[in-house]
Formats: structure tokens, C-alpha cells, sequence
């Protein structure tokens, strides 16, 4: 840091002898002395706290701030020491009521500097100098430096500017009510955060809209920047919300209970910042399980105990109509691409379905589909798909899945599917995650499994 520049003064003796006196332009330690060129362009808030620009009755624009805020300030064309090269400079916000504030600038771009301070007792007026140093290097030294000017709207307003307090609306429009001369401090309405858990019965496919609460799950909430702050557990009610009312601003985390069993997504938290007065913040979770589909194999319904369901007898060889009506509802297809007409004969149904093969896609996806057909209508719990289930494999419900199955075979081009043909891709994928679901893989039900929380702690 260069040494500040000195002025000299001509002052006249008695005797009308002509003396020059140096002193150092700082250090006249008043502000009329020692302006510097630089000007405080800006003033930002923390959460909760407010700031407004102002003009006095002379016209003198101030920075309004509240007593006990924390507030960064932007110091603009600080060229007055080192031409505003400097890394750090020293800077002191005077205040004759709750003493002087030291802290280091940053430099931000040649000449623009910020730091940020907390005031503690400090209130009325307050104004800035900076380049304060002894020996080169910047420090807590009051009259070393230059004081900052006012803001014009452009730059520098050719006078000291301040911080100066003032009270405020406690709402989140910060209106100035007036000048704050007894250091009230900052009075701030309760924040409120309403946190809402939903089943996600479609794994996040879309947002919570229509998707059924969760109650009774619990959830944490911290306080990232109130070390005095200490950790609630709530739980949601049985529109699945619970609010944490009475929240000061500044950074919290909710985090929510980690259900015991399949239950996906959990753990999860959110980091919520309350930045004004009053504010009433929301965090949305949703959260899914998942269980077997219940789904049967075509083996099984080519054995034995499928043979029984579908006709009444382990040993029996005529279909139940409805079975029929049932697997003629789609467009069955054969390993040549014609479509294929069930009749009430179970061997002949039998030798079909343990005939398909992939050469043909399309074939091969009709067996699939009819063994799903089967596992949806003619399941008996446990071995029951429930249609409106969510397939974690196709991204749909499996209702949609076999609809979109059926479009597939019954399309022109859809019933002969060997290589090369368009449509043999897509029908793979429905054949893979219906083959799936078939196997008993997982599915999100449509109704939420029972949640419990044996390792839930409150960080």
C-alpha cells in the first residue's frame, strides 16, 4: 500500500513569517479533511435485515440500514491508495454510540472493494473510511485513511457518505417508517416453514399435484447459521404437512426420516433460507416404496396350476370363455406376423405360448402380453398384478404399458418385427419390461406400504 499523500498548509505567525507545516492528509481526522475520491456505491442485506437509500433534508443521500443488521458494503474507485490495486484494504465504520467497526475490504476489480459488517450496538450515523495502514500494510488505525463519499446515482456525491439506522415495516416490503436515534435494533416478525410429504406414485414422473399426503412421517429441521438454534422433530398430520413456525431469519435444513423397508428416495433434505421478516417458506418431499409386481410366468400358466385357473382342472382342456374373450381383447400375433385367434382349447393356447420366440418380435411380445393379461384378471393374491401399479421399467402405469403393447402389435407394421423393421425396437422394450413384471419384478403400488422409522435421530 503507497503512503498516503501529505498536504501542506500555510499558515501566517505574528511576526508574518511564512511557515509550511505537513501533516498527513488522514490524519486531520475530520471528515471534511481527508475525502477520498472513493464513494460507497452499494449496500446489500442478510436475511432479515433491510436497506434503503436515502436523502435528507439537504438532499444528502444516506444508506438507511437497521441497528443489529449485517450488511456488505461496496466501496467504488478507491484509487487513492496504490490507484485501488491493493488485494485488502483496511477500512473503519466510525460510530461515536456503539464504537468503531474494523474490517478488511476485499478487492473486487481494480478500485471496488466490499466487506461485510454486523452491527452490534452501533446505530445513527456511521461514516466509512478506508485505506487506513501503518507501515504499508492495512490496519485498525483511525485517521491513516480517507473517508468515503456519498452516492449520487453515478458516482461519488462530493460528500461523506454514511450509514446511518433507521425502523422499518416488519413485512417482507421493508418500508421505512423513520430514523432509528435509540438503537431498537431489528424487530422481526416470525418466519414460518411449511414443509408437505406426498406419495410419489410415479417415481417423480410428475410433481405432487393429485398425489395422496403421507402422515405421521417425521422430519428434522436445523439451523445453518444459528449456532444457538436447536434441532426440532416434527411429523406430518394427515394431510401430510407440518409447519416450524416461529423461525428467525437465515439458513435451515429440513431433512426428513429414512422409512424402514423399500421406501425409495428417503433421507433426502432441502436447505431453506428465510431472508426477510415474516416469510412463510415451503419444502416439498415426495417419497415412493416399492413391492413385487405378484406377477406369474408363462411356465406357470402353461403348467399344471395355471391349467386349473384357466379351466377349472389341473388336467382340464377348455378354457373359461371369459379366459378366451380375454386373450382375444389384443392383437395376438403369430411367428409369421398373422394374427393369431384363440380358441377354448388349453392345448392349443399352450403349445402358442411356449412356441414364441424374439425372431419375430412381435410374437414374442403377444406371449408376454397374454401372460400379463392373465396375471392382471386371473391372478390370485399374492400372485395378482394390480394394473394400476407404477412399472419402474417402462415409466408408466402397467395399465398403460399393455395399452401401449396393444397399439404396438395392432399397427400395420407392427405384427412381423424381425430385424431392420422400425418398430421391432420399441416393441423389444415393452416385451422386456412386461417379461419383467411377469418375473415378479418391482413395481410402486398404488397404495403406500406401511412406513416406519427405527433409525430416525434429529441430527
Amino acid at each position: 500500500m503507497k503512503t498516503n499523500i501529505n498536504k501542506c498548509i500555510w499558515t501566517a505567525c505574528i511576526t508574518a513569517v511564512l511557515v509550511c507545516i505537513t501533516v498527513s492528509t488522514a490524519g486531520a481526522g475530520k471528515t471534511g479533511d481527508n475525502l477520498g475520491q472513493g464513494y460507497i456505491s452499494n449496500v446489500t442485506s442478510s436475511a432479515g435485515n433491510c436497506v434503503y437509500s436515502n436523502t435528507n433534508g439537504g438532499g444528502l443521500q444516506f444508506w438507511d440500514i437497521q441497528s443489529g443488521g449485517t450488511y456488505t458494503v461496496t466501496l467504488s474507485n478507491v484509487i487513492d491508495c496504490d490507484q485501488g490495486q491493493d488485494s485488502s484494504i483496511g477500512v473503519i465504520v466510525h460510530n461515536s454510540t456503539g464504537g468503531n467497526i474494523y474490517v478488511l475490504g476485499n478487492q473486487q476489480s481494480v478500485g471496488v472493494y466490499t466487506f461485510t459488517i454486523t452491527l452490534a450496538g452501533q446505530c445513527q450515523t456511521m461514516p466509512i473510511e478506508y485505506c487506513t495502514q501503518k507501515n504499508d500494510a492495512p490496519g485498525n488505525f483511525p485517521g491513516t485513511g480517507f473517508f468515503a463519499q456519498n452516492f449520487n446515482g453515478t458516482g461519488g456525491g462530493g460528500h461523506v457518505g454514511h450509514l446511518r439506522t433507521a425502523t422499518f415495516t416488519t413485512d417482507d416490503t421493508c418500508t421505512e417508517t423513520g430514523l432509528d436515534t435509540t438503537c431498537t435494533g431489528v424487530v422481526c416478525d416470525p418466519a414460518s416453514l411449511k414443509v408437505t410429504k406426498f406419495y410419489d406414485t410415479n417415481g417423480g414422473l410428475t410433481d405432487q399435484t393429485g398425489k395422496p399426503p403421507l402422515a405421521n412421517w417425521p422430519f428434522c429441521l436445523t439451523s445453518v447459521t444459528d449456532p444457538d438454534f436447536a434441532p426440532v422433530t416434527q411429523y406430518t398430520g394427515t394431510g401430510g404437512t407440518t409447519t416450524f413456525s416461529n423461525l428467525g431469519p437465515g439458513t435451515y435444513i429440513v431433512t426428513e426420516g429414512m422409512g424402514d423397508g423399500t421406501w425409495q428416495n428417503s433421507l433426502n433434505q432441502s436447505t431453506i433460507t428465510i431472508d426477510h421478516c415474516g416469510q412463510n417458506a415451503a419444502a416439498v418431499f415426495g417419497n415412493f416404496c416399492t413391492v413385487p409386481s405378484g406377477g406369474l410366468t408363462l411356465g406357470f400358466w402353461s403348467n399344471k396350476n395355471g391349467c386349473k385357473i384357466l379351466t377349472g382342472s389341473t388336467t382340464g382342456t377348455t378354457l373359461y370363455p371369459a379366459v378366451v374373450t380375454l386373450l382375444n381383447s389384443f392383437c395376438a400375433r403369430n411367428a409369421d406376423g398373422s394374427g393369431h385367434t384363440f380358441t377354448s382349447s388349453y392345448s392349443a393356447f399352450r403349445t402358442w405360448l411356449l412356441g414364441a420366440t424374439a425372431t419375430n418380435m412381435a410374437y414374442m411380445l403377444s406371449a408376454q402380453l397374454a401372460t400379463l393379461e392373465l396375471d392382471v384378471n386371473d391372478g390370485v393374491p399374492p400372485n395378482k398384478v394390480d394394473g394400476n401399479a407404477f412399472d419402474l421399467c417402462s415409466h408408466m402405469t402397467i395399465n398403460a404399458l399393455m395399452t401401449d403393447a396393444k397399439t404396438l402389435l395392432c399397427d400395420p407394421n407392427g405384427g412381423y418385427t424381425i430385424a431392420g423393421n422400425p418398430l421391432r425396437g420399441s416393441e423389444q422394450v415393452d416385451k422386456d419390461c412386461i417379461d419383467a413384471l411377469n418375473n415378479n419384478g418391482p413395481v410402486i403400488p398404488a397404495t403406500p406400504c406401511s412406513a416406519t422409522f427405527s433409525t430416525f435421530t434429529c441430527p
